[in-house]
């Protein structure tokens, strides 16, 4: 397959029908960590296609590209590696990963980089803030309020990046010591408000509200990166199959 083709709207269709006969391919092997945890082994024989990212994959793009992958015939077995845009630019930097996604600019001059997808900042917010009575807040709205961040001292770093840009200005924020999951449930509690991106909605949050962040503030773009020598067939089909959908999506 050339990877100058682009797959059509029926074939991810037929990847469509075939999931939901439950169909099975050598993909169906996969292996996740975090930052820092150890490599796992595959858990199957044959080509292995390691994954970086900074995102959800309850819902969106990058939800919907694995499902297409892992139908293809000869799919490869998946690896994911979970950290924050700059660790997952390091590892691609350092051969740990074939393919990051993640939002942001970098100045990595051995990888490339490919912008596929946008999406929306939404604040998180618990049910009945008084924020909730508008269907889209303004960023002047958000100005005097405590966002939450959790993680390593990258990880907030990351964060609060996002919610300068979130809200236009320096954010007041709430250093918390837990999961990023666990900042839901202290928003739902009342300590704070939190910024994610839209493909994080994909799963139920007992007394959150989700508003968008309307204009002036941009959607975040996320971009495919990945190392120019990295010459791999499996990268090369995967990233076809991206660009493709990315295509769909724009139409």
């Amino acid at each position: 397959m050339s990877t100058s083709s682009l797959r059509s709207a029926e074939s991810f269709a037929a990847d469509g029908e075939a999931l939901a006969r439950g169909a099975k391919s050598s993909g169906a092997a996969l292996s996740y960590r975090s930052m820092g945890d150890p490599f796992p082994m595959p858990e199957a024989a044959g080509p292995l296609l390691r994954i970086g990212l900074c995102s959800s994959l309850s819902r969106g793009f990058l939800r919907e590209l694995i499902r297409h992958v892992r139908v293809e015939i000869d799919a490869p077995a998946l690896s994911f590696l979970d950290g924050t845009p700059q660790q997952v630019m390091k590892a691609a930097n350092r051969g740990e990963v074939d393919v990051g996604f993640v939002y942001g600019a970098h100045d990595w001059a051995s990888l490339e980089c490919e912008e596929l997808w946008r999406e929306q900042l939404m604040v998180l917010m618990p049910d009945g803030y008084w924020l909730s009575r508008d269907s889209e807040l303004k960023p002047a709205a958000l100005m005097g309020e405590t966002f939450l961040v959790a993680g390593d001292l990258a990880e907030r770093e990351a964060h609060m990046q996002l919610v300068a840009h979130a809200i236009g200005g320096a954010p007041s924020v709430l250093a918390v010591p837990v999961e990023r999951a666990t900042v839901i449930d202290l928003v739902s509690l009342g300590f704070g408000l939190a910024v994610t991106t839209e493909s994080a909605l994909g799963v139920f949050h007992p007394g959150v509200s989700y508003r968008p962040i309307g204009a002036p503030v941009e959607p975040v773009a996320f971009h495919a990166i990945w190392r120019g020598s990295n010459v791999s067939e499996e990268l090369a089909r995967f990233l076809e199959t991206a660009r493709a959908l990315a295509t769909l999506r724009r139409a």
